[in-house]
């Protein structure tokens, strides 16, 4: 069943901010994290294809300025009232006829039913407030730690400007119904028939506090001689300026040479997003916005896992399963690893997962920056996903059965290419086995990705917003399938 509070959350803004200012909080655990004026890292992604991820660092602007005074307060929005009825049934009927064999028949349904109503309410930071400030106040000198650290790993600063909070406690529940039936006949000597049913009932309940924060709005903190904060700053703007000797044109179409995408991207992340590859790939394939530039993209990765062992291959798999099963520790291996490309150096961590690290250190203590790579990009992709994709992921790899799934998200990204529209995707039957209904696998990984599926015809109902997380589901899946299929 896929987050309540996640569904309630982008339920809520795309009825308050349907133009897609603001981004949405994706787990009850960190809504209340993020306030006005507090300090937000975002690291650059390692693809195209999904949005940077915030990062709350637990300091407000005012820990980096002086002199140390309360923020100003904030101009509160007029309450607005939500209401949110959402009844969904799906059903499924299936026969196969083998001939000579028999009849195999069956069905299966799902009601879900949501029932939300909140007051939520905007806080934000007028522009003349920001405007006030920056005359007033100055960075502190020696600036403070956490600055020189963003800037050695090149992440960028951003304040929240805006969030939108709930006004009193809300309960939320969801209701999920499951039932199915079945009937076989087997013809022969013995003339066997057969029948059964069955129905699972869910139920989930979130509470969520006064003043959790929905979703929020975030500017750029630029940090030079003194700061200032950028609402709608250029693509090339960055926290702290690069060093005179990484501004290298973005223009010129060699810049690949000898260097993985994923690295040009983190080190400059202006690039048109059709520059070419003269590197590693053939035929100087685009890198466009699109399937093909997905399948690009995906390539350089699965090309910097080449010549790996089958013993480091499987070391590699058995991490990732265990650091699967809690994000602490995926997001502690995935911080581990961009701390080794940062600085060159890194110490694996006592996690779940974290012997991963022990394979991208050479004897003289350095990281293995080629391959580092690809597995940061992986880490990343899994970090996307949600938890319920997590586990099934999980079971999966330790199964085996991760090439069908490739094939089917592959089948869905192709045919919404360019993702720009709604519309409706055929899903091919022999992808699908004998079980499609809302408790097969597939269903869930897909649901999970924010997409409308339906089971009497087999098809996916494409949303522009679904286009994140299914395409890190697909970089998952294909870096995992190569990693399996070098292990094997």
């Amino acid at each position: 069943m896929p987050s309540v509070f996640e569904g309630v959350a982008k339920s809520v803004v795309r009825e308050v901010d349907p133009k897609g200012g603001l981004t949405v909080v994706d787990s009850l655990r960190s809504s209340t994290s993020f306030q006005p004026y507090c300090l937000l890292a975002r690291k650059l992604s390692s693809s195209w294809f999904w949005k940077p991820r915030y990062k709350c660092l637990n300091l407000s602007i005012r820990d980096i300025l002086e002199p140390d005074a309360p923020e100003p307060d904030v101009e509160r929005v007029t309450p607005i009232h939500i209401e949110d009825h959402v009844d969904r049934k799906v059903e499924v009927d299936m026969e196969v006829n083998a001939l000579g064999q028999g009849k195999i028949t069956g069905g299966a349904a799902v009601l879900a039913r949501t029932r939300t109503s909140m007051n939520v309410c905007t806080l934000r930071v007028p522009p003349s407030t920001w405007e006030a400030m920056s005359k007033e106040r100055r960075l502190r000198r020696p600036e403070h730690q956490v600055l020189q650290q963003l800037q050695r790993c090149g992440s960028d600063l951003f304040v929240v400007t805006e969030v939108l909070q709930t006004q009193e406690e809300v309960e939320v529940t969801r209701a999920q119904k499951q039932e199915g039936s079945g009937q076989f006949t087997l013809p022969g000597v013995l003339r066997m028939q057969g029948q059964g049913k069955g129905h699972v009932n869910q139920k989930k309940t979130v509470t969520i506090p006064s003043g959790s924060t929905l979703a929020f709005q975030a500017a750029l903190l630029v940090i030079g001689p003194d700061w200032e904060i950028y609402h709608f700053p250029c693509k090339n703007q960055r926290t702290f300026p690069l060093p005179e000797k990484d501004r290298k044109p973005a223009s010129s179409a060699g810049l690949l040479s000898h260097i993985s995408l994923s690295y040009f991207k983190m080190q400059l992340p202006s690039t048109p997003m059709d520059m070419v590859s003269d590197g590693d790939i053939e035929d100087q394939i685009p890198v466009t916005e699109d399937f093909q530039g997905l399948q690009v993209e995906v390539m350089v990765h699965a090309d910097g896992l080449r010549g790996l062992s089958r013993e480091l291959c499987r070391r590699i798999l058995a991490g990732l399963a265990q650091a699967l099963r809690e994000e602490p520790a995926l997001e502690t291996l995935e911080e581990a690893m961009e701390q080794g490309l940062c600085c060159g150096q890194v110490t694996p961590p006592e996690v779940p997962g974290g012997a991963i690290v022990e394979c991208l250190v050479r004897s003289s203590g350095e990281v293995e920056k080629d391959l580092a790579r690809p597995i940061l990009y992986l880490t990343q992709a899994l970090t996307e996903l949600s938890e319920t994709q997590r586990v099934l992921l999980t079971e999966a790899l330790e199964a085996g059965a991760l090439s069908r799934q490739l094939q089917l998200v592959q089948s869905i990204l192709e045919q919404s290419s360019p993702w720009l529209e709604c519309r409706a995707v055929s899903l091919p039957q022999e992808l699908l086995g004998s079980s499609w209904d809302p408790a097969a696998p597939a269903w869930l990984l897909l649901e999970e990705c924010h997409l409308e599926l339906q089971g009497d015809v087999p098809q996916v109902s494409w949303r522009p917003e679904a286009q994140g997380r299914t395409c890190a589901l697909y970089s998952c899946l294909a870096l995992l399938v190569h990693l399996g299929q070098d292990s094997a």
